[in-house]
């Protein structure tokens, strides 16, 4: 009935403006709400990563520490009948974590003269005078330092053919260099233990590389461990997307942390799709690795979308009560003026 009272070319311009100003505030705070949702999934994503990055770090210098100061016992400088039962209590303490393979004792040559791992085998004899751990060992000139040597696959022990990062010690006697205390981390059981809980969705990926670009852990698809993604092939994570990869050397390199929107192929599904990326360096000494943790992009769209579909419609209701009330107010004038005829 009011409807009726207001003339059709004005009633046509209401509505043309009430769905103008709709699909208007649509764009606008879908575009806002969007952008302001994906920021602070970023930042959350960053917050998550540097916590994770800090976790890794912080148990390489608590395990770095103990194999230094276990090198400077007078069991290992002396290599007594102490020695073994040590090397067999310090693998005990560990057994149940998972996390390490065995330890071990070389001469001053790099070959192995005592070793225990949770296998309970020696495995003796063995030359590790290649590594970068022991090349390492030798130039250094006093005790009580650790080394965390570059991922590699292990030669010895329970960890044999599997990749560790091994943690040495210089051993001195009578400050002459005589071999190398170490003892080997598993990286696949490390990274799995301590990037377990901390992710922003189920859909949240996860991946550790070293400086060279190799994958030490991808919580998402195995069969890429080892793979480098510095070198473009599109059966690895992050290909398809150049200013990414430069991101992450420049992360390595600079020390530093950062985030990004960015598209990339996804190697399961083989289609390029955005994602919310994250990383923070994991500083060991000499060694500088990269934790990223990756999110899709889609994720939060299917978040934001009921949110200003609501606000759209609130808004829609405000236009359609003021435009309501505009026809009230126009039928009561009209009615006053008539009365005034």
């Amino acid at each position: 009935m009011i409807l009726k009272m207001l003339p059709k070319r004005m009633w046509l311009f209401w509505l043309l403006l009430v769905l103008g100003l709709g699909l208007i505030f649509y764009l606008v705070l879908g575009r806002g709400v969007d952008s302001t949702t994906t920021q602070q999934v970023l930042r959350r994503e960053q917050a998550l990563a540097r916590a994770e990055a800090s976790n890794i770090m912080t148990f390489f210098q608590m395990f770095g520490n103990s194999i230094a100061v276990f090198a400077q016992l007078a069991s290992t400088e002396d290599r007594n009948a102490n020695l073994v039962r040590n090397m067999d209590e310090f693998v005990d303490q560990w057994r149940d974590s998972g996390l390490i393979g065995g330890i071990l004792l070389t001469d001053k040559e790099g070959v192995v003269q005592f070793n225990s791992n949770v296998l309970g085998t020696r495995d003796l004899g063995t030359s590790l005078s290649d590594r970068d751990y022991f090349i390492w060992a030798e130039e250094q000139s006093k005790e009580g330092e650790y080394f965390v040597g570059q991922p590699v696959v292990s030669r010895v022990g329970a960890s044999k053919d599997k990749v560790v990062a091994v943690i040495v010690s210089p051993v001195y006697k009578n400050e002459i260099f005589t071999g190398v205390l170490a003892a080997s981390v598993q990286v696949k059981p490390l990274t799995e233990q301590y990037f377990g809980l901390l992710r922003i969705s189920d859909a949240t990926r996860i991946y550790l590389i070293n400086e060279s670009g190799e994958i030490l852990f991808n919580s998402f698809d195995e069969k890429t461990l080892g793979l480098n993604v510095f070198e473009p092939a599109p059966d690895r994570p992050f290909w398809g997307n150049h200013d990414l990869i430069d991101n992450f050397k420049s992360a390595i390199s600079t020390s530093q942390e950062g985030r990004m929107r960015a598209s990339y192929l996804n190697t399961i599904s083989g289609n390029m799709e955005e994602h919310l990326v994250a990383y923070s360096p994991v500083l060991l000494g000499s060694q500088n690795w990269l934790l990223i943790m990756a999110s899709p992009a889609k994720n939060v769209t299917n978040v934001t979308t009921p949110i200003y579909i609501r606000q759209t419609g609130i808004l829609f209701l405000i236009y359609l009560t003021v435009l309501l009330f505009g026809l009230m107010v126009y039928r009561e004038s009209k009615r006053q003026n008539k009365l005034s005829e």
